[in-house]
């Protein structure tokens, strides 16, 4: 990076009655290699009632504290740390789970390669296995696994439905990365000027989702979206929604839902093809959370869709959007350029 500047970073960090996670996480974050760039640590406390504020401000008085009055959700409170950065004039954001550890280079490699590579809007690390007890990383967590095994397709491809790849041409690519669909929102780093323009995680979709809908409109705006092979972090979860419970199995559903249904690149004929076939297994109570009995889940199945009845005009909003946002990226081209 350049002597004569020194970007800033700003990392993100959510967290809901965690306290077990944050010294681990914010120690580690606070712990970085900041050669090169500066570094402001933000912990946004969505309404934790188990005295996580009180224990961040007196364990760690360098960490911003954010303090929501009510739960957000994921991505309602990582805009209210998104929209801070953005008015504090931060070059990057990088959203990282209470439940991670950061090994000290690992902010600086992913600020060096968005340096270099000024046409990568959101890079992430490979995930891997978390350990209390260990700084190392040497097995993936549930999340590699599945990203490394479907590659570059379609972010359902894992349905089994033929789908085009979002990724970019092979052409003018940083070493060593991968352009999966998307970039987990568990270690997910991005570009505030790609954030001015395409603006941040969807509210409606409050958890899950969130990140794969903001990877999928930087791509349409001409940004590339990769995770990097030799940058890792450590993050206990990774593997989707990791407790079974209403609300997940509920939320998982209702936003896949939303999230094909605002997807101008899939014909309206195939989306209704694809959700069909999930409307079955749903009903059936093979829910992408794990299976429940059918009555469950035609019940939760219901509410998916009743809430789902209730956005049909946001909906409708958000395919205008995301047909102009392709638009634009089609004539602009490539952003960014060598440097």
């Amino acid at each position: 990076m350049s002597s004569e500047r020194r970007p800033r970073v700003v990392t993100i960090t959510v967290g809901t009655n965690e306290l077990r996670w944050l010294d681990r996480c914010l120690g580690s974050l606070l712990d970085s290699d900041t050669t090169g760039f500066d570094l402001e640590v933000c912990y946004v406390d969505n309404d934790s009632a188990d005295g996580s504020v009180d224990h961040v401000r007196e364990t760690w008085p360098a960490a911003t504290i954010i303090r929501n009055d009510r739960n957000l959700g994921f991505a309602g409170a990582n805009n209210v740390g998104m929209r801070r950065a953005l008015e504090s004039g931060a070059d990057y954001v990088f959203l990282v789970n209470p439940d991670t550890w950061t090994p000290p280079g690992l902010v600086r490699g992913l600020t060096e390669l968005a340096e270099k590579w000024p046409e990568y809007g959101i890079v992430g690390p490979l995930q891997y296995r978390y350990d209390p007890d260990s700084t190392a990383l040497d097995e993936f967590n549930e999340w590699t696994h599945t990203a490394l095994w479907l590659g570059e397709q379609h972010a359902f491809a894992g349905d089994g439905l033929a789908h085009p790849s979002s990724a970019g041409p092979p052409q003018g690519r940083a070493p060593r990365t991968l352009e999966h669909a998307y970039v987990q929102g568990s270690a997910l780093f991005a570009r505030t000027a790609m954030l001015r323009e395409i603006g941040l995680l969807d509210e409606v979709l409050h958890t899950y989702y969130e990140e794969t809908d903001l990877c999928r409109r930087a791509r349409w705006a001409g940004w590339r979206v990769a995770l990097h092979l030799d940058l890792g972090i450590q993050h206990r979860g990774g593997g989707g929604a990791a407790v079974p419970s209403t609300y997940s199995r509920v939320h998982m559903r209702r936003n896949r839902y939303y999230y094909l249904l605002t997807d101008v690149d899939w014909h309206p004929a195939k989306a209704a093809r694809l959700a069909g076939r999930w409307l079955v297994a749903d009903l059936l109570g093979h829910s992408v959370v794990g299976r429940v009995p059918a009555a469950t889940g035609a019940r939760e199945t219901v509410e998916a869709l009743r809430w789902l009845a209730d956005r049909v005009p946001t909906m409708r909003s958000r395919r205008r959007d995301h047909r102009a946002l392709r638009a634009r990226g089609r004539t602009g081209g490539a952003k960014g350029g060598a440097r």
